[in-house]
Order: C-alpha cells, then sequence, then structure tokens
C-alpha cells in the first residue's frame, strides 16, 4: 500500500495533526458550498428570483434530509477506517470500504426512488405555496436523481479521511466546484447551441459536477494512488462489518434525521411568513453553510484523530484532540459572527435585489450567525462522540438539543410580536443552550469507553 498520502495521528504534535487535516477539508467544504452559493447567485438574477429562490429553499431542505439518511452510515464506515487504520488492522480498513459503498449504494437507492415518486406530499407537509411547486419539482426531481453520486462521494472521502488522507477528497471537491462554477450560468441562462433551462439548469449543473467528483475519487483510489486500493475481485459484503456499520450508522443516520427534521419543521413555520422570509431563509442557510467550513474542518479531522488514537487506546490524546478544536472553532466563529453583525447587508446583496430580502437579512444575522460559535463546539463534540462509536449516545443528545431545545424555542418566539425574528433568535438562542448541555457529557470522559475496535480487541484477547 502507499502510504504517503495518509497521516497517522496516534503520536506526534496533535494541534499540528489537527490543523495539518483541516485546512484540506476547509477547502473542500468551502468548494462544496459552493454548489449552493453558484446556483443561489444565478438563480437570484432570474427574473422570478424571489419564487425560485424560494423554490431553491424549499428543495435544500428535503434533500438535506435524504441526504443525512445514508450519512449516518458513512459516519460509520469513517469511524471503522480510523478506529481499525489506528489498531494497525489494515486489511480491516480494506473490507470496510467495500462492504460500505455496497450498503451505503443500496440504502441511498431506498431513500432517492421514494421521495422522487412521492415528491407531493413532501411540499404539502412544508407548506409550500402552490404557484412555488411546479419549480421546486423540477429541481427537486433533477437533483435526486444524482443523489446516489454524493452518497458515494461522501463515504470514499469520510473513509479516506479516516486514514488521515484529507488531500485527495480535497482535490475531488475542488475539481467538481470548478466545474460546477463554469457550467452553472451556461445551462441557467444558456449559450450557443444549449437552450436557457432556468433552475432547472442550476439542478443540472450541480448533478454533473457530483458524477465527476465521485468518479475522480474512484479512478485515483482504483489507481492505488491512496492508502486505499479497490480490488474489483474482492468486492463483497462483510457481515461482521455491516454489522458493526449498522450499529454505528443507524443511531448516527437517525441523528442526522432528527436534525434535519428539525430543520425541515422550522422551515415549515418559515414559509407561514411568505416567500420574502422564505427566501431570506435560504438564502441565509447558504451563509450557515459557509461558516460551517471551519467548523466541519476541525470536526472532522477531529473525528478522525479521535477514531485513530482510540483505536490505539490513547484516551488522553483524544480528550485533548477534542478540547483544542472546541477552542479553535469558538474562536473563529465568534469573530465572524461580529463581523457580520456589524455588516449584515452586503452578503444578502449578492444573492437578492429584493429590498424587503436585504431589509430582513439583518434579522437573520442578529439571530443566528452571531450565536453560531456555540453551535461550532457542539459540533466538534458530536463528531468527537461519533469518532469514539459513541452514536447511540449522541443521537439522544441531538434529539433533546433539537427537539428539547431548538424547535420549542424558535416556534414559541415566533409566536410573539418579534414572528420571523424571533424564531431566529430562538435558534440561535437555542444553541448557548446546547453547547453547555453537552460539555457536561463531554467534561466526564465516559464517551471515550465506546471504542469500538478497543473493545473488540480485548474481547478477542481474553477468549484466547
Amino acid at each position: 500500500m502507499n502510504k504517503k498520502t495518509n497521516l497517522d495521528t496516534t503520536k506526534g504534535d496533535l494541534r499540528k495533526h489537527l490543523w495539518f487535516l483541516s485546512w484540506p477539508i476547509m477547502i473542500n467544504n468551502l468548494f462544496q458550498v459552493f454548489y449552493n452559493m453558484a446556483d443561489t447567485f444565478w438563480v437570484g438574477r432570474l427574473e422570478n428570483s424571489t419564487e425560485a429562490l424560494a423554490a431553491v429553499t424549499v428543495t435544500f431542505s428535503v434533500v438535506f434530509l435524504l441526504v443525512s439518511l445514508a450519512a449516518g452510515l458513512g459516519v460509520g464506515s469513517a469511524t471503522l477506517a480510523a478506529q481499525y487504520y489506528g489498531a494497525g488492522e489494515y486489511k480491516k480498513v480494506d473490507e470496510v470500504t467495500y462492504t460500505s459503498i455496497i450498503v451505503i449504494a443500496l440504502v441511498a437507492l431506498v431513500f432517492i426512488v421514494p421521495g422522487i415518486i412521492f415528491y407531493k406530499q413532501i411540499f404539502q407537509l412544508l407548506q409550500t405555496p402552490l404557484h412555488i411547486v411546479p419549480i421546486a419539482r423540477e429541481y427537486f426531481t433533477i437533483i435526486m436523481v444524482g443523489m446516489v453520486f454524493m452518497f458515494l462521494f461522501f463515504i470514499m472521502g469520510g473513509i479516506l479521511r479516516g486514514v488521515g488522507d484529507t488531500t485527495t477528497p480535497m482535490v475531488a471537491g475542488v475539481l467538481s466546484g470548478i466545474v460546477n462554477i463554469i457550467i452553472d450560468p451556461i445551462l441557467i441562462f444558456g449559450w450557443g447551441i444549449i437552450p436557457e433551462l432556468g433552475v432547472a439548469g442550476a439542478a443540472y449543473a450541480t448533478v454533473f459536477s457530483r458524477i465527476f467528483a465521485s468518479a475522480y475519487i474512484f479512478y485515483v483510489v482504483y489507481r492505488g494512488k491512496t492508502f486505499l486500493r479497490l480490488n474489483l475481485k474482492n468486492f463483497k459484503v462483510d457481515l461482521s462489518i455491516t454489522k458493526q456499520l449498522f450499529k454505528i450508522g443507524i443511531p448516527s443516520s437517525i441523528s442526522q434525521v432528527v436534525v434535519s427534521l428539525g430543520n425541515t419543521v422550522i422551515m415549515g413555520r418559515v414559509n407561514m411568513f411568505g416567500d420574502v422570509a422564505a427566501a431570506v431563509h435560504g438564502i441565509g442557510s447558504r451563509l450557515q453553510s459557509l461558516l460551517f467550513m471551519p467548523t466541519l474542518g476541525l470536526a472532522e479531522a477531529a473525528n478522525s484523530i479521535v477514531g485513530q488514537n482510540l483505536g490505539s487506546n490513547k484516551k488522553e490524546r483524544a480528550y485533548q484532540c477534542g478540547k483544542y478544536a472546541m477552542k479553535s472553532v469558538f474562536i473563529i466563529l465568534l469573530i465572524l459572527g461580529v463581523a457580520l453583525a456589524v455588516f449584515p447587508e452586503p452578503f444578502f446583496r449578492l444573492f437578492s435585489k429584493d429590498i424587503e430580502v436585504i431589509e430582513m437579512g439583518r434579522y437573520y444575522i442578529y439571530g443566528i450567525p452571531l450565536f453560531f460559535a456555540f453551535v461550532g463546539c457542539r459540533i466538534i463534540m458530536s463528531n468527537v462522540f461519533q469518532g469514539a462509536g459513541a452514536a447511540t449516545f449522541t443521537m439522544w443528545l441531538s434529539l433533546i438539543c433539537l427537539w428539547g431545545f431548538r424547535v420549542p424555542l424558535s416556534y414559541i418566539l415566533s409566536y410573539t410580536q418579534l414572528g420571523i425574528k424571533g424564531l431566529w433568535l430562538g435558534v440561535g438562542l437555542s444553541f448557548i443552550i446546547s453547547f453547555f448541555f453537552m460539555y457536561y457529557f463531554y467534561k466526564k470522559g465516559r464517551w471515550m469507553d465506546k471504542a469500538v475496535i478497543f473493545n473488540n480487541k480485548v474481547s478477542s484477547s481474553t477468549s484466547s
């Protein structure tokens, strides 16, 4: 195996490892954000921009829900890869890869097909305005067809990050992001013999870019240019790994779905305030994606480091990694949040010419991004817990944080005189409460005892 692209984080400087692994993830996440931002930017230039933006926003909330179903199993495969790698069981890493690809592809199809068939019921559940449904349907259907490629890209990227290779997923993400940015305006507005496709053009551009990304990463891995090597003769499902995958993945999937459902419920409430509120929330979600860039970079890097170190039974290194990641992300997001609060309008001007959207956007900034430092730390903790294999524990914490804090606060305040402003403020306040709630459990450290690989090694050595 070619081990030049991977990093063993069980020894050496933890802070250096964290930033070494996180910066390619941040760049990759940045270009992934460009997918949605490019769509939003160009769609916002259409004549029916407010309706089109609202349609894309509705679709995004549904797509995010379906992605979360498969992404949870992706967490399981990445966790297993990291812990097996930390334990020095490299053959098991390959077996995790083969099993994950097959299982995830099947699971993805199970949810994508019904999503396309029952789109009417989904849009009704979201209380989508009738005049937006035809636009949303076209965009939604195209995006859903290409979703399987996103799943495969996420799975392979996660496994590579688990073994300390964040460069290969970064290159794939950057290249596909560039492709999307180039062809987006061409397909939306037309060029030469290519007809003007409108909102559908944005969807086609995104799907094509995802196909490109998944094809690239599979090509690189298949050619043996990474730590992983794919051999078609060995492509099979390992039942014991499948059991472990679902043991970690199902709670992670439920956790992802819970978050997505909560966001969908909140989106349904936002829609009750009209097209302008929906458009602001949609643009704001793109801003959140941008703020997620440093957060997810550090969180995913911490996930890999924790997995590897617990696989080697180095609990103190795992604990300190999470603590340093939280400090880093809090400082970064606090600075960004304050900057956005001081200058709230420029970001919204990039995506809409509607004065009402731009004016209302400032209240979105005051309600959510200003408090994002707290949710950033909570995301770090969730990834650290998942890296340890404590997926069920993370699931319950996510349930409480979302349905116990975020949804109730946002709904209650939205029914006050503040209206939509109260909804956004409620979301922000829930970030603070959720952080302190989860940090209590982080400090107790019991999540470190959930390392799957270490427990398996103890069991096998005892029985022998």
